[in-house]
C-alpha cells in the first residue's frame, strides 16, 4: 500500500511538474550538494601553543565555527566584485585633522564625528588603515567604524599622502613601505592625546603590508597593543604573477585605476617634477605603473627591488605584538600557496586564519551579504579579547603578555587546530 502511494507520488512530479520546474529542483539540490562540502568548512589556523592561543580559543568563537559564505556568491571574482554593490554602506562623517611630516608632507587621521556613547581617556581606539589609495568611504571602513562606535570604541582612519582627498605637498607619494615614519608620526599624535587608551590596529590589503612591516620595525615600540590584518599580500611576486592571469586581469586593472586616481589627483604636483603624467595614464597594468611610477619615485634599482623589498613575509619574525592575520585561500590578490604559515612555530605572537571562501575583502556571510561579514565579526571578537585581556591585566599597553609563553619543543605539524571540517 505505502509502494503504491509512494508511486503515484513519483508519477505526480514527473507527469504533472513541468519539465523545467524539476530540472530546477535538480539543480537547487546538486548546488546545496555542492555548496555544504566545498564551501561551508571551518577556517585553517594556524597559531602556536601559548597565552595568545588559549586567549583566542576561549574569546574568538568564530575562528571555530564554520563559515557560510554567501550561497549564491562563492566564487572569488563574485565575492571580490559584488562587495562593492551589495555591503552595506552606513553614513558617517569624519572630522579631518592633518599629520605634518618632516618632509613638507602631509599624512591625515580622520575621526568619526560622532563617538560611543560612553568615553573615557582609557577607552580603546583602533587605528584603520586602508588599501591602495583608499579613503574612509570604503565600505569595509564604514562597517568598522559603525559598529565599534556601538562596542564603545573609538576609531581613527589613517589616509596616506594623496589618497582619500588628502593634500599632496611632495612628489613622495605611498608605497606600502618607504613611509613608514609617517605612520610613525600619526601613532605618536594619538599615543601623546590617549596615552592610556590601548591602540588596536587594523590593516586591510595595502595597509596590511605596511601595518606588518611598521610593527616589525618598531617592534615593542609600535605603541601598538594588537593588531588584526585582512586580504594581505605576503609575496608580491607571487601576488603580480596571480593578477597577470587572463582571468584575474579585471582586478589588476582596478588596481591600476586606483594608482592612476592619485595621480589624477595631484597632477599638478608631479608636473611641476618633470614626470610624464600622461605616459603614466596610458599604463595598463599595475607592473606597469610600478615600473614607471613607483620603482623610481622612491629610488628603487628594479621593479624586482620594490616587490622584494614590500613584500612582508621576512618581517613577521620581528613582530612582537600579537597579530592575527585572515587571508581567503582563494583569493587571486595573494595566492594561498604565498601565505607564510610556517613562521608561527617560531613567532608565537602571530596567528593565521585562512577561509576556503572569500576572495579579497569579501567574506560576505549568510543570504542577505548586507549584514557583517565573517571577517567583520572575527574583528569585532578580536577587538574585545584584546580589551578584556589588558582591563584583567593580561596584556599591557604595548602588546606584551603578564603570563609566560608556554613552550613546546616538539615539531608540530600544520594545520594546528583546527582541520577543515
Amino acid at each position: 500500500r505505502h509502494y503504491f502511494i509512494q508511486s503515484n507520488l513519483r508519477m505526480i512530479f514527473w507527469w504533472i511538474i513541468p519539465w523545467y520546474i524539476q530540472l530546477l529542483v535538480f539543480a537547487a539540490v546538486a548546488y546545496s550538494v555542492h555548496y555544504y562540502i566545498f564551501a561551508v568548512r571551518k577556517p585553517m589556523v594556524y597559531i602556536s601553543h601559548g597565552t595568545f592561543r588559549s586567549h583566542l580559543q576561549s574569546d574568538v568563537p568564530t575562528l571555530y565555527r564554520r563559515y557560510y559564505p554567501t550561497p549564491w556568491c562563492t566564487g572569488t571574482h563574485s565575492m571580490t566584485l559584488m562587495r562593492f554593490f551589495l555591503k552595506s554602506k552606513p553614513h558617517v562623517e569624519y572630522r579631518r585633522e592633518q599629520v605634518h611630516l618632516s618632509d613638507g608632507g602631509v599624512a591625515a587621521l580622520d575621526w568619526p564625528v560622532e563617538e560611543p556613547v560612553h568615553v573615557t581617556k582609557e577607552t580603546p581606539i583602533c587605528l584603520l588603515l586602508p588599501g591602495v589609495a583608499g579613503h574612509s568611504q570604503e565600505s569595509y571602513l564604514l562597517t568598522w567604524v559603525t559598529e565599534l562606535r556601538k562596542m564603545g570604541v573609538r576609531s581613527v582612519i589613517f589616509l596616506n599622502r594623496g589618497a582619500g582627498g588628502n593634500v599632496l605637498n611632495t612628489p613622495i607619494t605611498y608605497d606600502g613601505f618607504s613611509n613608514l615614519e609617517d605612520l610613525r608620526k600619526a601613532v605618536c599624535l594619538i599615543k601623546e592625546r590617549y596615552p592610556s587608551a590601548p591602540l588596536i590596529a587594523g590593516g586591510t590589503s595595502m595597509g596590511g603590508i605596511t601595518l606588518v612591516h611598521y610593527l616589525a620595525t618598531y617592534g615593542t615600540d609600535a605603541d601598538i597593543t594588537a593588531a588584526m590584518i585582512q586580504s594581505t599580500g605576503w609575496c608580491i611576486f607571487e601576488s603580480i604573477k596571480s593578477l597577470s592571469k587572463p582571468s584575474n586581469m579585471i582586478f589588476n586593472l582596478y588596481l591600476t585605476h586606483r594608482y592612476k586616481d592619485v595621480i589624477k589627483a595631484n597632477r599638478d604636483v608631479y608636473e611641476r617634477q618633470g614626470l610624464d603624467v600622461e605616459a603614466l595614464m596610458n599604463c595598463r597594468t599595475v607592473q606597469e605603473i610600478h615600473k614607471k611610477y613607483v620603482v623610481p619615485r622612491h629610488g628603487y634599482s628594479s621593479v624586482e627591488e620594490y616587490w622584494d623589498t614590500l613584500s612582508p613575509h621576512r618581517q613577521l619574525l620581528h613582530v612582537k605584538i600579537p597579530l592575527i592575520s585572515l587571508n581567503a585561500a582563494d583569493d587571486v590578490f595573494s595566492p594561498e600557496k604565498s601565505i607564510p604559515v610556517h613562521l608561527t612555530e617560531n613567532n608565537p605572537n602571530i596567528a593565521f586564519v585562512v577561509t576556503a571562501k572569500g576572495g579579497h575583502i569579501g567574506f560576505m556571510e549568510g543570504i542577505n551579504p548586507r549584514q557583517a561579514g565573517y571577517n567583520d565579526t572575527l574583528f569585532y571578537e578580536f577587538v574585545s579579547m584584546v580589551e578584556r585581556c589588558r582591563s584583567e591585566g593580561e596584556l599591557s599597553l604595548c602588546g606584551k603578555w603578564k603570563t609566560e609563553w608556554e613552550q613546546d619543543s616538539e615539531i608540530r605539524q600544520y594545520p594546528v587546530w583546527p582541520k577543515h571540517s
